[in-house]
């Protein structure tokens, strides 16, 4: 059996395996191609960035760490591999190291809405609202209807006392989705600041309304 033969049957073998849930079976598959003489680079930081998936499938983080870490090794150019990488940060709340992992995948990949709101996520842990305001202000230009960008804006902004905005973006996200207890609650809040008591009160109403629906809707009958 020649090189290209062997590579292909291991890579259809990981593909087929990974496909069936058989995730053990295709990480030995990946392994394989991982540490064949002859995979070149491509093939290598594809192998070990599946690797890096699978491994967090299955609840491996830190091996999931380490594949990420080998595919941006074979190829520094995967924004993939950066933003799992950013993913596996923010989840274990390295707020610092996510926002160093989103910076690098956005440089390569600047289209992905979803990576400059969770920047702006990490960056509101991190107490820096400004960067957080930016982050989800690219995202929403992405995505002009992202509700997500756009709550989490609001709320930057109420941070930075900047009421009209936060009003703005939270008067947005209710339009987007009447049900959103969440930004009733904070616009109610928002507008007991700024002296609308009767709105607020409104608001304040409709989001303990809506949030006993959920809870009902959720507890199993």
């Amino acid at each position: 059996m020649n090189t290209e033969t062997q590579l292909s049957d291991l890579m259809v073998s990981a593909y087929t395996h990974q496909k069936n849930g058989d995730l053990s079976l295709a990480i030995q598959a990946w392994n394989g191609l991982v540490n064949h003489a002859d995979a070149d680079e491509a093939l290598k930081a594809n192998a070990h960035l599946s690797l890096g998936n699978l491994h967090q499938l299955q609840g491996n983080n830190d091996l999931a760490v380490e594949s990420m870490s080998n595919a941006i090794k074979a190829n520094p150019n995967s924004a993939e591999a950066y933003f799992c990488l950013a993913y596996l940060e923010q989840e274990k709340e390295n707020f610092s190291s996510a926002v160093e992992y989103f910076e690098q995948a956005i440089a390569l990949k600047k289209t992905d809405s979803g990576a400059f709101n969770n920047l702006g996520n990490c960056y509101d842990r991190l107490e820096q609202s400004d960067e957080a305001i930016n982050a989800y202000s690219q995202a929403i230009n992405l995505d002009a209807d992202y509700i997500a960008a756009i709550y989490n804006r609001g709320n930057a902004y109420i941070k930075t006392a900047k009421d009209d905005l936060a009003l703005q973006d939270l008067n947005k996200a209710i339009e987007l989705d009447a049900n959103f207890y969440q930004a009733y609650y904070n616009r109610g809040t928002l507008l007991k600041r700024m002296g609308k008591t009767t709105q607020a009160e409104q608001d304040l109403t409709k989001a303990k309304s809506l949030a006993q629906q959920e809870l009902e809707q959720k507890t199993p009958q």
